[in-house]
C-alpha cells in the first residue's frame, strides 16, 4: 500500500457505522462438533432419498461421533451442496434461486 492508501483506508473504516447491538452479517463457524450437529441436522431435515446424500450424512455423523470433526463437516457440507443442485422433486423442497 502506498502512503497516502492507508490514512484513507483507517478514514474509511472509522466512517463505516457498526454498533454493538448490530447483529452480525455472517455466521462465523469452527470445526467443533456443535457446527458437526448443526450440518447433520440440516441434511437429515431434507430427507433426500439420493444414496450420496444418505452415505455422506452416515459418514460424517460417524466421522464427528469418532472426533474426527473435519472430515465428518467436509462430508456433511458435500451433502448440502449436492441437495442444493437436484431437482425440488427429489427432495421434496423448494430449489434455492440463483
Amino acid at each position: 500500500m502506498t502512503r497516502r492508501a492507508i490514512p484513507l483506508l483507517l478514514m474509511l473504516l472509522a466512517a463505516a457505522p457498526c454498533s454493538a447491538e448490530d447483529p452480525p452479517s455472517f455466521a462465523l463457524t469452527t470445526d467443533t462438533p456443535q457446527y458437526c450437529a448443526l450440518l447433520a441436522k440440516q441434511v437429515s431435515d431434507r430427507h433426500s432419498p439420493i444414496m450420496d446424500v444418505q452415505r455422506l450424512l452416515s459418514d460424517g455423523r460417524a466421522m464427528c461421533e469418532r472426533g474426527q470433526i473435519r472430515g465428518g463437516i467436509r462430508r456433511l457440507r458435500r451433502a448440502l451442496v449436492i441437495l442444493h443442485h437436484v431437482a425440488p422433486s427429489v427432495t421434496g423442497q423448494p430449489k434455492a434461486h440463483q
